[in-house]
Formats: structure tokens, C-alpha cells, sequence
């Protein structure tokens, strides 16, 4: 069984859309993938996490969702 559970698509839709309570909440959905990405041998560089978090974000502006 599939335990992972995307974010819904109107909190998706609200983000793109630049409302920084929906993109807040897409961040605080994917922090620990974000984390994960970031650690390196059990240590976890914040400074490439922002960076991740600033590439979702700007991935996610940009996205036409309409398409």
C-alpha cells in the first residue's frame, strides 16, 4: 500500500498562484525530502536546503498549470 499522500491540488493551484500561506504549507509538506537531500554523512547542510527550497518554490511560480 502506498503510504504517500500528495498535496492537494487546490493548495497546489493557490501556490502557483503566489499565496504564501499555500506555498508555506507545500514547503512544510516536502521538509523531509528537502532534508533528507541535504544531509550528507548524518549532517545536514541548511544552506543547500534553502537552496532546494528556493528552487521548489520558484519551480512552482512558474509551473503553467493551466496547460
Amino acid at each position: 500500500m502506498n503510504k504517500y499522500t500528495p498535496p492537494d491540488f487546490e493548495t497546489i493551484q493557490k501556490a502557483n498562484a503566489g499565496d504564501f500561506a499555500a506555498m508555506q504549507k507545500l514547503l512544510a509538506h516536502y521538509n523531509a525530502y528537502i532534508m533528507f537531500f541535504a544531509t550528507h554523512n548524518g549532517v545536514v547542510n541548511y544552506v543547500y536546503a534553502e537552496e532546494i527550497k528556493a528552487r521548489l518554490m520558484k519551480a512552482v511560480l512558474k509551473f503553467d498549470i493551466d496547460r
